[in-house]
């Protein structure tokens, strides 16, 4: 595929370059600031644009520019409460979403799209209740998530990457990845944590608050392992499972 990915600049943008590449995927880097970017990473790319991540128009002659069949978004950084400063997180988002279902709506087949999200957003312990709603962080996935369901799938084929934590295995991206770095060591799940344990969610009152609680620090995934799960799936186009879903993961190694 040739792949738009937006935030190549960032902690998970960087990793999931030499992923894609890895993946024979084609990759057309959307930076602001390409004097960021390493000569040598340069070379590496199919192309370059240059544009802010909120501006849909940019984005749009981006994809349709350079005939993108897939949109990786790994740009922005959630605020952890909606009491501090918002950034443009969520306004990335709504660009890429907009702008990506009207190329696929143009296009007549849609776009392939990864959007980088939160653990939050994963079913709860409890019948139509997302883990935010008892543990209520980093609240623009919630908005995020509500925006995107709301989106034809005739138009846009999109997953959630839902991850807790993801620290990097290595200090710098690696070309090729690093063979200790495989997806096969994560286990996903649509729609909510892998191999959950709900043995406090019987407590009276806080059982809820206590099954998420003694749990999701414990839900780390290795950024070159996600990296690698995402160039993975795309190459399986829009026959992927995980179209229209929020993907849960978590390391083989922290499954007790």
């Amino acid at each position: 595929m040739k792949v738009l990915l937006l935030g190549l600049t960032g902690n998970v943008g960087s990793r999931l370059l030499p992923s894609l590449l890895a993946h024979n995927h084609s990759v057309v880097a959307f930076v602001r600031s390409p004097s960021k970017i390493p000569s040598e990473i340069k070379s590496k790319l199919a192309a370059l644009v240059v544009g802010s991540a909120t501006d849909s128009n940019a984005i749009r002659t981006a994809i349709l520019e350079h005939e993108c069949d897939a949109v990786v978004n790994a740009a922005g950084v959630a605020a952890m409460t909606g009491f501090t400063a918002q950034g443009e997180f969520t306004a990335i988002f709504e660009a890429v979403v907009k702008v990506c279902s009207e190329a696929g709506k143009e296009r007549g087949v849609p776009i392939r799209c990864w959007f980088m999200s939160g653990f939050g957003i994963l079913d709860g312990p409890k019948k139509g209740c997302l883990l935010s709603d008892f543990i209520p962080l980093f609240p623009s996935h919630k908005r995020n998530y509500a925006l995107i369901k709301s989106i034809p799938p005739s138009t846009l084929a999109w997953s959630l990457f839902c991850a807790m934590e993801m620290p990097p295995k290595h200090p710098s991206p690696q070309f090729p990845p690093s063979p200790d770095s495989p997806a096969d060591n994560l286990i996903a799940k649509a729609d909510s944590p892998p191999n959950w344990n709900e043995k406090w969610k019987k407590v009276p009152l806080i059982g809820n608050y206590l099954n998420i609680m003694t749990q999701m620090q414990g839900y780390v995934a290795g950024l070159e392992r996600c990296a690698d799960f995402i160039a993975g799936d795309l190459e399986k186009g829009m026959g992927s499972e995980w179209v229209g879903r929020r993907v849960g993961v978590v390391e083989r190694s922290k499954v007790i």
